[in-house]
This record gives C-alpha cells, structure tokens and sequence, in this order.
C-alpha cells in the first residue's frame, strides 16, 4: 500500500514542530467511544458553522451543486472521493453531509500537527496506517464502518495542490477499499468559476464550487489489481471530463484531448 520509496507531499509543509507519529500496536482508528462521538458532533458544528457557512459560502463563495445525489447514502455503503485543491476542502465536503456521519482519511503525519492534528482526529480524521500490521487492522475497521452504511472520503490524489486547473493523477488506495469492501464510489468535483465583480474587490482566486456526481460501481477485472486499476481509471476519466466540461477554468490541452 505504502511506497518507501516515494514521499506523499504533505498538506501542510509550511508547518514547523510536527511531531514524528507512531501509532499504539492497538490503535483504534475509528473511535466508538460515546464521549469522542458526543465531542466529534459539537466540534463539526462550530466548523460548519465557522468554516463551511461563513468563511467557506459567505467569503470564499462556495457553492454546492447535485446535492439530490446524496440521497445515495443512505442505501449503500460509499467511499467518496474528491480531487484535493484547497486546505479546507475535504472540511467543507464533510460539514456538507453533516449531520451525517463522515469519515475522512488522512496521512498519519497529519495527526503530529500542533492543535490541528487533534481537531482534525475529533472532526473525523482516520490515518492511513504506515505499517502492514497496521493496515490489517485499519481494513477491518473501516469495513466495519461501511457496512453501517458511514461514508469514508479518500483523496486519492493523496496530497494537496492549491487551485491546480485539472484532475491529477490518482492512487489506487481510495478503489482497493471500495473494491474490498463491497462499496461504491460517489464523486465529489470541485470546480472553478470566475469571481463577479464584489468578490474581485477583495480576492483575485477564482471561486470553488463543489459538484456531486452521480455513484459509480467497482469494475470487476480478472485480479483484484485489475479491478482496483479499471475502477481507478474510469472515475477519473468521469471526474476529468466533468471539471473541463463546467469549471471557468478548464486544462490547456482540454480541447485536444477531446477531439482524439
């Protein structure tokens, strides 16, 4: 699952004393205790409140479109995934379904962050184990939770790009849990539109808006790392085509690749 080799970027490399993390041979990684639930359902109201209505709609003009494809939810089990542009969009995505359940999956460095790492394990953080054995663990945890029919959000372009125009290439980490958990996967899209002339006076980025597109089922290939490989490739072919078909803000050879 983990390449030593290769070092996912992490989504806050600006942030000085991060503590090196190693997680308890019995580290539980989706909490059941009542009191950290009752503690996690306060903690995403005032984000929601805070960070989704006022900063995120009210100053940053976010916008919410396909909000009928939730209803998805409620009948099956899901992993949800979202290209990863802004630092706060996997929040906005959670504090949308709220009050719903969601989990969201994050580097286990992120958990050494000062104050953060421990609002975002309240909010709803679930590391990805670093280890094998860990891993065991982690899979039948969060199959566990599937079945309850709670949604898990994967980023599977796995690290952050602030306001990157485009789909990036994916990681096959957020398929493998769909395929082996009996899960679809619903897509969650953020796209660009061009600011109108109040929000120019006060920010040249363009706005955010999120879309919800419609679920879609594992592909079943001959080994599962076929199947983890055409499920991967097809979502982002679907994602792709749909950020280019409705964001302001569309890649450069958007035009050509159409037309092959």
């Amino acid at each position: 699952m983990t390449n030593k080799n290769h070092k996912v970027e992490h989504d806050y490399d600006v942030v000085k004393n991060v503590k090196e993390i190693k997680l308890k041979k019995d580290y539980t990684f989706f909490n059941q205790n009542p009191f950290f639930k009752l503690g996690s359902f306060f903690v995403v109201i005032l984000i929601k409140i805070f960070v989704y209505f006022i900063y995120g709609k009210l100053f940053s003009g976010l916008r919410i479109r396909g909000k009928k494809n939730l209803k998805h939810l409620k009948k099956d089990r899901f992993i949800l995934v979202s290209n990863h542009v802004h630092v706060l969009d996997a929040i906005w995505l959670g504090s949308l379904i709220f009050p719903r359940k969601i989990y969201v999956t994050m580097l286990q460095s992120n958990l050494g962050l000062p104050y953060v790492g421990n609002i975002l394990r309240i909010a709803g953080g679930i590391p990805i184990p670093e280890t094998k054995e860990h891993m065991v663990h982690f899979l039948d945890e969060l199959k566990t939770e599937l079945s309850k029919k709670t949604p898990v959000l994967v980023m599977p372009e796995a690290s952050i790009r602030p306001y990157h125009v485009g789909i990036r290439k994916f990681l096959s980490g957020a398929f493998r849990f769909a395929a082996d958990s009996d899960a679809k996967i619903l897509p969650f899209v953020y796209v660009y539109k061009k600011p109108n002339f109040i929000q120019k006076i006060y920010s040249k980025k363009p706005r955010l808006h999120l879309h919800i597109l419609e679920p879609v089922e594992v592909i079943q290939g001959e080994t599962r790392q076929k199947t983890y490989a055409l499920t991967r490739d097809k979502v982002h072919q679907i994602m792709s085509n749909y950020f280019n078909e409705h964001s302001d803000l569309k890649e450069e050879n958007y035009e050509t690749k159409s037309n092959d």
